[in-house]
């Protein structure tokens, strides 16, 4: 982030502010001695940047300019070998983390060296709210653990593919959901190794800066944790001044029948909840109950065999999946193997989601396309990727990687705020780069 003010993002907030650059200047008279202009911006102080946001009541980096983000980063092994830091737990030298490329200001996934010897029974850490995806790289079995008290659940051996036609699925995989106790172990005398990737979470400002502490704590009172989707539902309707005699009789959903629903004692049709938010003017699927598939703490385990069985061919790849879960829809991946000595250049890959590659095995040659110009970079085993949202990219040569996506760089909470935009190519086309005040009369 730098420290010049960005003229795009301050139209934006005189605009959100309903204000102009005229009356910002006369709000500024006594603090500065000279006019702002969108054509000075680069030239002001931070006395002055200071003033500005004081008066737009925003923090800084609001209006500040951000370097835009690139297209891809790639590291080779040995720069990711230098971001090695040694952990220690339980008295013994633990792991050995090592950092994959992201973009700064991003949560980046991990490398992690398994050291724990398998006579030791590995000590739990504490969780952490990010989701994440793991994945066993080998080249030998490890253990994993999940809970104080071992059963087949949270004591599981994340086993590497032996198979040399099949070991581009490299090994056992597993989702792993917010505060999920975890940590591992070796599961033989020889090295283990693990793929982290750790994303962000959505809901981490409702902790940190979106509620006061009072807002937060009335909010846990009222929240069903194990059917959230009916208290929000239930606090919608409340919000719209609607009481649930009224939902009833507009309705003619009986009104025992919808207090034993907001009670969880029995169930609501879609067409019932179709009803109560047509009242509303609502969407209603996201008031759905939802199921997950995971196991009693919440993850869902893939072992390799599992992830063998989904082969299937993908563009000019062959690709075999990870674990992911719906309650995490950004957080999914799938093992890549690449078989294509063509000499030509190779971009049939686009997501809507940023990428992270991690190439296991081979030769490999990424190639991405932007402004119509291919770059291409040589890939060798232990390399890895960070891959932008949206840009168009693929890969040659003989080898294969593990391919993680998440939403940091384009959400699926976005992505509903688009299909729910008005006249959105209108939007897209001002959204960007928005120069338009809101309509003041330039003086």
């Amino acid at each position: 982030m730098s420290n010049r003010v960005d003229s795009i993002k301050l139209n934006h907030w005189l605009n959100i502010r309903k204000t102009s650059l005229n009356v910002l200047n006369r709000r500024l008279k006594n603090h500065i001695n000279y006019e702002i202009t969108f054509n000075n911006l680069e030239q002001l102080d931070e006395h002055t940047i200071d003033q500005i946001v004081k008066i737009l009541s925003i923090p800084k980096n609001f209006i500040l300019s951000a370097d835009e983000i690139p297209s891809y980063i790639y590291n080779t092994k040995e720069e990711i070998q230098k971001t090695k830091r040694p952990i220690k737990r339980g008295g013994i030298h633990y792991y050995n983390y090592y950092t994959l490329p992201s973009p700064k200001g991003y949560v980046a996934p991990v490398l992690i060296d398994i050291l724990c010897p398998k006579e030791k029974m590995p000590v739990l850490n504490n969780g952490h709210l990010e989701p994440a995806i793991t994945v066993s790289l080998g080249p030998n079995d490890i253990y994993a653990r999940f809970a104080k008290k071992i059963n087949k659940t949270n004591f599981v051996k994340f086993r590497i593919n032996p198979d040399p036609k099949t070991n581009w699925v490299v090994g056992s995989n597993y989702y792993e959901p917010s505060y999920c106790l975890h940590t591992y172990s070796r599961a033989t005398d020889g090295p283990g190794k693990i793929l982290s990737y750790t994303t962000r979470s959505n809901i981490e400002n409702l902790f940190d800066s979106k509620f006061n502490e009072n807002s937060f704590k009335n909010m846990s009172k009222i929240l069903y944790t194990d059917k959230p989707n009916r208290s929000f539902l239930l606090q919608d309707i409340l919000n719209r001044g609607f009481n649930l005699e009224t939902i009833s009789k507009k309705t003619k959903i009986s009104l025992k029948k919808i207090k034993n629903y907001f009670n969880k004692k029995n169930n609501l049709s879609f067409l019932d909840l179709k009803k109560i938010c047509k009242i509303i003017n609502t969407e209603p699927s996201f008031y759905i109950d939802k199921k997950f598939t995971e196991d009693a703490i919440g993850k869902y385990y893939f072992d390799y065999k599992d992830s063998l069985k989904t082969i299937r061919n993908f563009k000019s790849y062959e690709v075999a999946s990870i674990a992911c879960s719906a309650r995490s829809p950004d957080l999914s991946g799938y093992f890549l193997k690449v078989d294509n000595n063509s000499k030509k250049e190779v971009t049939d890959l686009l997501d809507s989601n940023c990428s992270h590659y991690l190439a296991t095995k081979g030769s490999l040659i990424f190639f991405s396309k932007e402004n119509n110009k291919i770059k291409k970079v040589k890939m060798s085993e232990g390399d890895s990727l960070w891959v932008s949202s949206y840009t168009q990219h693929g890969f040659a040569g003989s080898g294969a990687l593990i391919k993680i996506s998440d939403g940091q760089n384009f959400n699926y909470l976005e992505k509903i705020d688009i299909t729910n935009t008005y006249n959105l190519k209108k939007t897209l086309s001002r959204g960007r780069k928005d120069k338009v005040n809101w309509g003041y009369d330039i003086e």
